[in-house]
């Protein structure tokens, strides 16, 4: 039921399980030496890479290729595995390996961008400047940052995209897929800041702990940009293409990315780190402040995409048959909820740059 995939995306997408992600910046420091992470991304940065998106393209295929297959085995029976997330994972062809799982999480990131950067290359992208800036910069501050979990980079030159192709058919269902390939990738990457986050602030390591809010901050603004980037299309594409992929006979009812085992374990990480996130703050204020800013933002374009393809009263995928909730009420529902979470704003979020 799912011949579609091969079609608009290099399927399988392997992925480790979020449950094995390293928690501490030990462990992520680390597994990227033994990945080698730092020499197989470096050309990813210099700035010869840096001077049109085709050169981008290229350096990301180098790095994919310099990393090369991760050794790996596919998960079978795994009994934290829900119905749900397993539907998910077939409709977008990911595939959950036991291996190195930072490993497997910088080879997800560098497919994921390798997706989104060959169809901005070819046909340009509906993201304004900063959409497109802040979505490059996801992937570029988790694969700086995994290597050295103590320090963040000041983000790359990103190339704007320039291209203008015509737009084929299963264009509207393409960006769809890889742009939930790159969400996915990101949940696991806000997933490893957070846990990261309360490891430091458990241990009175501000420094380190400053470094994964400020990833984390970064990554939940490319999380924005992603489900945009998932979200580029027309209604008639959404309708024609995308929705047949989400409901029978194709999915089973009621199947929602909300019930993803990655954004599950990424609302997990994002309660535990309360007291972290109150630690942080009496000492940087700011911290809290930009990164609830990113959280609202993301939440604000997940109801803009709703809204775009399906208007405000239409309702939710997980709505039953007695029920009407409008999708867009749902994720708002999920929104106080996770905003919950979080201890209370402190003073007013800094402008971003």
């Amino acid at each position: 039921m799912t011949d579609y995939l091969h079609h608009v995306a290099t399927t399988p997408f392997p992925m480790a399980r979020p449950e094995d992600l390293p928690t501490t910046a030990a462990e992520i420091r680390a597994a990227a030496r033994r990945t080698g992470l730092a020499a197989h991304t470096a050309g990813l940065f210099e700035p010869a890479a840096r001077t049109g998106l085709p050169r981008l393209v290229a350096a990301t295929q180098t790095a994919r290729d310099c990393l090369g297959p991760v050794p790996s085995t596919p998960v079978r029976d795994d009994p934290q595995e829900s119905r749900p997330n397993r539907d998910n994972d077939l409709a977008f062809g990911i595939e959950r390996r036991h291996g190195d799982p930072l490993a497997l999480l910088a080879a997800a990131l560098l497919h994921a961008a390798h997706g989104a950067l060959e169809l901005a290359d070819e046909q340009g992208t509906g993201l304004d400047g900063t959409e497109w800036r802040d979505l490059m910069g996801g992937f570029d501050v988790l694969l700086r940052w995994a290597a050295e979990p103590c320090v963040v980079s000041e983000p790359p030159a990103v190339p704007e995209p320039t291209g203008t192709g015509a737009r084929k058919p299963l264009d509207g269902l393409r960006r769809w897929v890889r742009g939930h390939h790159v969400f996915m990738a990101f949940a696991q990457g806000c997933t490893l800041a957070l846990t990261s986050l309360t490891a430091a602030a458990g241990d009175g390591d501000e420094e380190t702990a400053a470094a994964a809010a400020a990833t984390a901050t970064r990554v939940m603004w490319a999380s924005r940009a992603a489900l945009r980037f998932a979200g580029d299309a027309t209604e008639d594409q959404y309708q024609e293409e995308i929705r047949p992929t989400l409901m029978p006979p194709v999915a089973p009812p009621q199947m929602s990315g909300l019930r993803w085992r990655d954004h599950e374990a990424l609302v997990r990480a994002l309660g535990s780190s309360r007291a972290a996130w109150s630690w942080l703050a009496a000492r940087r204020p700011a911290a809290l402040a930009d990164f609830r800013a990113a959280l609202d933002a993301t939440y604000d374009a997940h109801k803009g995409v709703c809204r775009h393809f399906v208007g405000d009263q239409s309702p939710s995928l997980l709505a039953t048959t007695r029920s009407h909730r409008p999708a867009v009420g749902v994720i708002e529902q999920f929104h106080r909820i996770r905003a919950g979470a979080l201890p209370g704003p402190p003073e007013s979020p800094a402008p971003r740059a």
